[in-house]
């Protein structure tokens, strides 16, 4: 039998298993679940009274978590699933991890008076530490949760979001300003990839049971994607065709077209 001390290692060294999943419960802890979306284990400590966003280290040993703080930018961290040892990383929100899974990208915040704002895009070489932005117009508040939804490209290239007035896809590489990038017509919130020419767009935020619909980013043309039971908002693309969001109810949800079927409730932030 292990003793505590190397029981607490061996917890330490633990990596989220492939199609794990971790999850921030309505009390800011974080928790480690399976793919069927049971808890595996808790990670010790509180992230955060909110806990915003979370995106998965490439190691699968920690995790960049967002915790909005009250009159204060909201604070992105790098967690230590092991321990729940915090590092600081930036004042952000939303962090996205690249396919490849080598950059972060996330949203810097800032209080400017009595607002708290958006200022720019920022994109992490986590390899290199290097990091470029791409700013933000003046006065973009920070907005409610589908608002600040990022969403890699399959390839890498491009980043979808929301710059406050239009669903945007920004390259991923540029530095010019947000609004400069090209402009998906017709309204949404919340974009995430469904796949390299597809983005899949809530419609109809934000009281009931909500639309989410596809755009094929070459025709401009929509169709009906799925329903669910709130507005998204966390959410990534799982694989071609499946995404995994998190809902206003506070419910993790996987989603396919025509499906949504819930893993877990109590669930304010996810990744995998």
């Amino acid at each position: 039998m292990l003793s505590a001390a190397a029981a607490a290692l061996v917890l330490a060294a633990a990596p989220v298993a492939a199609h794990g999943i971790v999850a921030a419960d309505a009390h800011g802890r974080l928790l480690v679940l399976d793919a069927r979306g049971a808890t595996v284990r808790r990670v010790p400590g509180v992230a955060g009274r909110s806990v915003q966003g979370i995106a998965l280290a490439p190691d699968r040993r920690h995790a960049y978590v967002s915790v909005y703080r009250a009159d204060r930018p909201a604070r992105l961290d790098r967690v230590d699933l092991g321990s729940g040892e915090r590092t600081l990383v930036a004042d952000g929100l939303s962090p996205s991890l690249s396919p490849d899974r080598s950059r972060l990208a996330y949203l810097a915040s800032e209080v400017r008076g009595d607002i708290e704002e958006v200022t720019a895009l920022v994109v992490l070489d986590l390899r290199t530490g290097a990091s470029h932005r791409l700013p933000y117009d003046a006065g973009v508040a920070q907005g409610t949760p589908p608002e600040v939804l990022l969403s890699w490209s399959p390839d890498g290239r491009r980043i979808a979001l929301f710059d406050g007035h239009s669903v945007r896809v920004a390259d991923s590489r540029t530095t010019a300003p947000i609004s400069s990038q090209p402009a998906v017509a017709g309204a949404g919130l919340a974009p995430i990839f469904l796949d390299a020419h597809t983005l899949v767009l809530l419609a109809n935020c934000c009281i009931g049971r909500q639309r989410l619909v596809t755009v094929d980013l070459r025709s401009g043309r929509r169709s009906a994607f799925a329903t669910i039971s709130s507005p998204d908002e966390t959410g990534q693309r799982l694989r071609d065709g499946m995404l995994l969001v998190t809902t206003a109810l506070h419910e993790l949800v996987v989603v396919s077209r025509g499906h949504g079927r819930v893993l877990a409730r109590g669930i304010t932030a996810a990744a995998s």
